[in-house]
């Protein structure tokens, strides 16, 4: 077999629940890359998110933003804001309906109080906790309790969306999000947590966006190696030839993975790699 690229999503993948990178990963990237393997991420998040990441552990590339913003260590490959139309429709939404919104820009994730608590390290431990058949309880609080102590700034908005938006994330439940999609085609509306909506420009993904990179490196996905867990991952561990998804995973992503590893407390991503003999055994 023959792997020039391997790609990781990071929350439920490449980090623990901990927030950490277990030493199994660092030594396993480590590998691959002494290998000329180039190595990166594909993940919902925003680049200055990103970057700390590929600092510390030396990543070639990243698709962030759901494939909305591609970029490597020396330039941005692709880059797509999303309509300022679509933008004021979907903030007209969530101020009718009481939601709150976060927009993700070059520099950042910006907007919801609430949304910026909810990636911090204590929710996201607690939300691994926390059974998906209660999501709609858990939003239930969000949106109409805490949402009293924390509340949307809407007067913020005008300022923000004078920079390029390449993600907009919504606090609401999966049929909410079904129906949104119906009344915005243009859109793609992904979930890589029970509890919130990710929303970017119809044709891009996490796929399109390691094709991208495909090029600008000149790989096929016939030459990748993808790892993850969640829903917006389900199209690129589908497509792609070898795909592992991780034990904690949804079950749609393990259903379309080629090969389900541990979890990402157990080394799921060494384990991974040394299933296709692409590191070497070592002492985890």
């Amino acid at each position: 077999m023959t792997v020039k690229a391997v790609f990781f999503d990071i929350d439920g993948t490449l980090l623990t629940d901990h927030r950490t990178v277990s030493k199994s990963t660092i030594l396993a990237i480590n590998q691959l890359k002494a290998r000329g393997i180039l190595v990166g991420l594909a993940t919902g998040r925003d680049p200055r998110f990103i970057l700390q990441y590929m600092a510390s552990l030396g990543l070639d590339m990243a698709v962030a933003y759901n494939g909305q913003y591609v970029f490597t260590r020396d330039e941005v490959v692709f880059s797509q804001p999303i309509e300022k139309e679509d933008i004021d429709k979907m903030i007209a939404y969530a101020e009718k309906f009481q939601r709150d919104l976060s927009f993700g820009t070059a520099l950042g994730v910006v907007g919801s109080g609430i949304m910026s608590m909810g990636t911090g390290n204590f929710a996201y431990r607690i939300s691994r906790m926390v059974p998906e058949v209660c999501a709609g309880f858990v939003n239930f609080i969000f949106n109409h309790i805490i949402r009293i102590v924390r509340p949307q700034n809407k007067g913020s908005f005008n300022h923000l969306i004078t920079q390029p938006i390449y993600q907009m994330m919504l606090l609401t439940m999966e049929k909410e999000a079904q129906r949104l999609a119906e009344h915005f085609p243009q859109l793609t509306f992904t979930r890589s947590s029970p509890y919130a909506t990710d929303i970017i420009c119809k044709g891009n993904s996490k796929l399109i966006g390691i094709k991208r990179l495909g090029d600008f490196y000149h790989f096929s996905t016939d030459e990748v190696m993808v790892f993850g867990d969640s829903n917006n991952d389900i199209e690129m561990l589908g497509e792609v030839r070898y795909s592992v998804a991780m034990k904690n995973g949804t079950k749609q992503a393990k259903q379309v993975a080629s090969y389900i590893t541990d979890t990402n407390n157990k080394d799921g991503i060494y384990k991974g790699l040394r299933h296709f003999n692409l590191v070497e055994e070592q002492n985890v």
